[in-house]
């Protein structure tokens, strides 16, 4: 066990480095007038760090993100854990993160260990995992070799959105993401459907405990992998005859999740930011496009023969098949997380139904050489692939005009940051509204303060926001639209731009930046302003939360 942790600490390291490549080339080579941001810039982090922050004072978190007051009512209890450390934030973080990867890795070799007969097919399962590249980043790459039109190269660069945000698990895939969410879903999901197997398999009592164990604890700390585990593991339990074990699942997944309920139930806001989280994959296409040929082939050996003798296969197929069609479902929140780790069982699963395989059995047998060279070839061509990836990702990461993030700030910015974490008074700080640049918005609200367009989903109403704060910084009389009627009392003021202002006190200057006051104005309370547009609501959700305040 000792040798198997410190292999986890090693491969996990090792590739929280590699998807940490943007933010050490932040960190060695920041241009000038930047300075390392220490974190990818893209709209989570700085939502992680605002929680993290608030967390400090609240056990319940308020909407900082949001443009109005909302009450304390959010239940993160993972960034509870990061904010009262006691540590500075980004030191708590980034041990958080690094420790669930190597929580990940360490499930991910308990899995090779249940899954895999021998070490050949863990070693062809990793390669099958480097394989299932998205279709378009392959096509990402020969835009420029061939010159194809601009057009052309941008719809094939969301391959490198679909690898490294849309499928990351926080493990093997990733770069642009870096959530330690996504690594501990992922490693509750190898460590659920390892104990899975072993208890379809031999029965053992302890494996189902451990399996509630990571029931529980995935409901109640990141409440999303929890769907795919539950709704797969239903028919592994039935055919072994283990109906009422299934059933207690369901009871234990529930139990984690009633906080999250709860919340969602008493509070609107909570309620709004969770309907907006609900992504629909809109067809199980989008699997095949995005985990590539593996994906491919595994559907194509599963349509020739179904069938599998082992448990442990069955578990996979199970977990393969509710992935590929769960996230088809409006009702089910955060649905991206729901391929947490799934490449890895679609992986070990397309090399196990390959050895079964009458075809490919004989193939290995008559021509290994073949078959060796063309798998080889395969991992090669991926590697090329993932290379170009990776060397984006690092361009980027020291860029000040990154093709997706940066991981540098401009030193200006970075100042008037912390000059108004230092000297604006904490009680103005929570009532008190933030118009700034888009780019800046998302980190003034980890100061922590409210900030108007500082995130997608959390915002409730991000697009319009960001509207009116492009057209403001344009120098449109937007005065009653934007700041009267979300009621700002700070707006940040870039150099060039020409908002038109109302009365305002110049409080400070950083660089390029100008840090105005207006007096006489305050936040609205969530739901009265008229610029409140209702996220989308789910008939099944409604009904839930409902049954919940009756």
């Amino acid at each position: 066990m000792v040798k198997r942790m410190l292999a986890a600490i090693a491969v996990g390291t090792t590739l929280f480095l590699l998807n940490h490549l943007g933010v050490i080339a932040g960190v060695l080579h920041p241009p000038a007038g930047y300075q390392p941001a220490w974190f990818t810039r893209n709209l989570d982090i700085p939502q992680y760090l605002t929680w993290a922050a608030l967390a400090r004072d609240h056990w319940l978190l308020p909407d900082y993100h949001a443009p109005w007051r909302t009450e304390p009512a959010l239940f993160q209890p993972l960034f509870q854990m990061v904010g009262r450390t006691g540590l500075p934030l980004p030191v708590s973080y980034y041990l958080f993160e690094i420790v669930s990867y190597w929580l990940a890795s360490l499930a991910l070799i308990e899995a090779a260990r249940v899954f895999c007969e021998n070490r050949r097919q863990a070693i062809y399962a990793v390669l099958m995992v480097l394989c299932a590249v998205p279709l378009q980043l392959f096509g990402w790459v020969l835009a420029d070799p061939f010159h194809w039109p601009l057009a052309i190269k941008l719809w094939m660069g969301i391959g490198l959105v679909q690898y490294g945000l849309q499928s990351a698990d926080g493990l093997m895939r990733g770069g642009l993401s870096n959530s330690m969410t996504l690594s501990f879903g992922t490693a509750i999901m190898l460590f659920a459907f390892t104990n899975l197997a072993k208890f379809v398999a031999t029965g053992r009592r302890a494996n189902y405990r451990w399996l509630m164990g990571c029931v529980f604890l995935g409901a109640l700390l990141h409440p999303f992998e929890i769907f795919v585990i539950v709704v797969a593991a239903i028919w592994p339990l039935w055919r072994a005859r283990r109906r009422m074990e299934s059933l207690v699942l369901f009871a234990v997944a529930s139990v984690g999740m009633l906080p999250y309920i709860v919340q969602s139930a008493r509070s609107g806001w909570v309620r709004d930011a969770s309907d907006l989280a609900q992504w629909v994959m809109g067809s199980p296409v989008w699997v095949l496009l995005v985990f590539g040929m593996p994906a491919i082939l595994l559907c194509w050996l599963l349509l020739v023969k179904f069938k599998m003798p082992r448990p442990e296969d069955q578990v996979l197929q199970s977990w393969f098949l509710t992935t590929m069609f769960l996230p088809l479902i409006r009702a089910v929140p955060g649905a991206m997380h729901l391929f947490d780790g799934f490449v890895y069982g679609m992986a070990i699963l397309l090399v196990r139904k390959a050895q079964q395989d009458k075809l490919f059995s004989r193939l290995f047998q008559v021509r290994p050489y073949v078959m060796r060279a063309l798998l080889a070839s395969a991992t090669c061509v991926s590697l090329v692939a993932l290379s170009a990836y990776y060397a984006q990702v690092y361009r980027d990461g020291e860029s000040a005009d990154p093709g997706l993030f940066s991981a540098v700030t401009p030193k200006s910015e970075a100042a008037m940051i912390g000059w108004m974490k230092d000297n604006l008074a904490h009680r103005d700080v929570e009532e008190s509204l933030v118009l700034a640049p888009e780019g800046m918005a998302p980190w003034v609200a980890a100061i922590p303060m409210p900030s108007l367009g500082s995130h997608d989903l959390f915002s409730i109403t991000y697009f319009d926001q960001c509207g009116l704060s492009g057209r403001f910084y344009r120098g449109e009389d937007l005065r009653r639209e934007l700041i009267d009627d979300y009621g700002v009392s700070y707006v940040v003021v870039p150099e060039g731009s020409k908002p038109v202002l109302p009365p305002a006190e110049l409080l400070h200057a950083e660089g390029d930046l100008k840090l105005y006051r207006i007096p006489g104005q305050s936040m609205k309370s969530y739901g009265s302003s008229t610029k409140l547009v209702a996220a989308q609501k789910n008939g099944f959700r409604q009904w839930l939360f409902k049954l919940f305040r009756s």
